[in-house]
């Protein structure tokens, strides 16, 4: 006597059972390697994206001004005082944050001056600054811009430059 059996057994199932979820688990790793990339370069590419921005925001200043000075607030903040015409600068003009991201500037250098994370010094005498003033007809500037967020650093390294002629 020979019975009709369609269906599948326990074992059947429970090696189906077995192949999907091993599938799936393979699925969901890729998955959330994926996202956890994604993240990161997102970040990443924000901050040279603001790097690039502060670098510009500079750039700019050293072309329009006789004369601005860079300092780090007391939050520990990248700032910028400019002065179109250096024989009329007000004597109360104020610092400016050059973006509004909170990034930590540790080593960030400009002409003889860098940024420890928390004191402006002179890289040759060691003495404290309270800014850096610039002036853009008289000589070149060199900056090594080091900003960091959360879990990234980028350091861009620029000359800002502006043509000098020796005469006003």
């Amino acid at each position: 006597m020979k019975l009709n059996q369609k269906g599948i057994t326990l074992v059947e199932l429970i090696a189906a059972l077995a192949l999907v979820s091993i599938i799936a688990g393979i699925a969901w790793t890729a998955l959330s390697i994926g996202f956890k990339h994604t993240a990161v370069e997102t970040n990443k590419t924000s901050l040279q994206q603001d790097a690039n921005l502060i670098v510009t925001t500079l750039t700019n200043a050293h072309r329009r001004n006789d004369s601005y000075s860079l300092a780090f607030d007391s939050n520990k903040q990248l700032t910028i005082k400019t002065c179109e015409d250096i024989a009329a600068c007000p004597a109360g003009s104020t610092y400016t944050r050059v973006i509004d991201t909170q990034y930590i500037y540790k080593n960030t250098k400009i002409n003889n001056a860098v940024y420890d994370g928390t004191t402006l010094k002179d890289a040759v005498t060691g003495a404290i600054l309270t800014e850096v003033v610039v002036e853009p007809e008289k000589n070149h500037t060199n900056l090594v811009l080091n900003i960091k967020s959360a879990n990234n650093t980028v350091t861009v390294k620029t000359t800002l430059t502006r043509i000098i002629t020796g005469m006003k």
